[in-house]
């Protein structure tokens, strides 16, 4: 199930302050989910609330002026560190001299996963402390359907009370414009996706991200966009060359994908991308009869029409991410990696299986990032899934607290790195995430 977005809002009418200021005034209350966002101890008074006092036009600015990079921009690696991608996705960052929460956005594309930390104690100058631990995820729809309908509310305010600064009026009817514009939607998308606010990504990548859609697919340039961000058009630039080419080239294996009934593709449901992805895998599994058995190479690669050494081969391309290039029809296709290592191989090959049977077929690009996607989770629990079922792997381990020994045995029977091992148990609740920084 998604949670629930609300922005509450109810008028106040304060003597002091800016004409914003006092047109605006409100007790405001955010929620995701169950919690409060907003839920503060108001250190002058000593009281606990779950509104704060401040002024809903400059978070209205904030939504608007970052809606394209809310709605559609993932969360990047080390983000803390990047001040432009704060600014896009830390509500504190609506300013206007207020406190607002420090709670982050981050689009999967899909949904929007929202993310808050309280302080451990307030700075010297701020009035008041906000006290909920927030890890919440609503749907794109419901995003979009909230902060319209605040935005309708601030607007209906600035009409009522006749405020001349039309600068948010103008602002949000563009986006509003772009928003229902076809080529504009895609274009502001793909802007965002790459990390750039509206009329900010050069030209020349734009062009080119728009051309090459005809070329490799439009989903698929969305997930290298948000995967390179700035860099999008160097990292397309070799992808770009290897599709010209009739055979594959260093690093690069032809193969056939394998078929599936869309009886059985119909059968895959879940809220989540994980959801969908162990469920897909669960039911290819029963119906190629792996059942709960490892995987080995041979069979792997039979199951691809190939040779084992597709696994073992230590050429690799110049890419930051391996992908697939459909060639002479759906099936057939020349599928490249990134880097050498069996285990690290039959991952990125079962990505790119999940990928070629649940998404759009008509696409040439079949892209594995390591983008914060809907899609590379999909990917990555339909291969966690196919290659070491969670069921099987519990049956193997017949133990809740399994040591270091426990799951190198594990991952030498399924074929896989210990790492993935530890990372379906923690996914699955059976591990504590402090797992993850064992050392191979």
């Amino acid at each position: 199930m998604s949670d629930i977005l609300r922005i509450e809002f109810d008028w106040l009418n304060p003597d002091v302050g800016s004409e914003i200021d006092r047109a605006f005034a409100a007790s405001i209350g955010v929620t995701a989910g169950e919690e409060y966002l907003t839920r503060n101890d108001d250190l002058a008074s000593k009281t606990v609330r779950n509104q704060i006092r401040s002024c809903a036009w400059h978070l209205a600015t904030w939504f608007a002026a970052n809606w394209w990079r809310l709605r559609w921009e993932a969360e990047i690696p080390l983000w803390w560190k990047d001040a432009d991608w704060r600014i896009a996705h830390s509500m504190a960052s609506a300013g206007g001299g207020f406190v607002w929460p420090n709670a982050i956005f981050a689009s999967d594309a899909d949904s929007i996963g929202i993310a808050m930390r309280p302080r451990s104690k307030s700075a010297p100058y701020e009035p008041i402390r906000f006290l909920n631990h927030v890890l919440a995820r609503i749907t794109a729809a419901e995003f979009e359907q909230k902060v319209d309908e605040f935005m309708e509310g601030v607007l209906s305010r600035h009409d009522a009370l006749g405020v001349k600064d039309k600068t948010l009026a103008n602002l949000w009817n563009e986006i509003v414009a772009e928003r229902h514009d076809p080529q504009v939607s895609e274009r502001r998308k793909l802007e965002a996706m790459a990390g750039y606010d509206p009329d900010e990504a050069p030209n020349e990548l734009l062009a080119q991200l728009l051309d090459d859609t005809e070329q490799l697919g439009k989903s698929a340039l969305e997930e290298v966009a948000t995967e390179a961000r700035h860099a999008t058009g160097e990292a397309l630039r070799p992808i770009r060359d290897l599709g010209r080419s009739r055979k594959p080239k260093t690093g690069g294996f032809r193969v056939s994908m394998p078929d599936l009934d869309k009886s059985v593709l119909a059968q895959v449901d879940g809220d989540r991308p994980w959801q969908r992805g162990n469920k897909l895998a669960r039911l290819v599994r029963n119906e190629w009869g792996f059942d709960k058995k490892p995987i080995k190479n041979k069979s792997l690669a039979d199951l691809l029409t190939t040779k084992p050494a597709i696994f073992t081969d230590g050429a690799t391309v110049g890419t930051q991410m391996p992908f697939g290039l459909r060639a002479d029809g759906n099936a057939a296709c020349h599928m490249y990696f990134d880097r050498p290592g069996t285990t690290t191989r039959r991952f990125a090959a079962s990505r790119l299986i999940g990928d070629h049977l649940y998404f759009a077929s008509q696409e040439r690009l079949l892209p594995a990032t390591h983008a914060k996607t809907s899609r590379q989770k999909f990917q990555r629990a339909f291969a966690q899934e196919f290659l070491c079922p969670f069921d099987a792997l519990l049956e193997k381990l017949q133990t809740a607290q399994p040591n270091e020994d426990d799951i190198t045995e594990a991952a030498a029977h399924f074929h896989v790195s210990p790492l993935m091992i530890r990372t379906t148990l923690v996914n699955r609740g059976q591990l504590e995430r402090e797992a993850l920084t064992w050392t191979d």
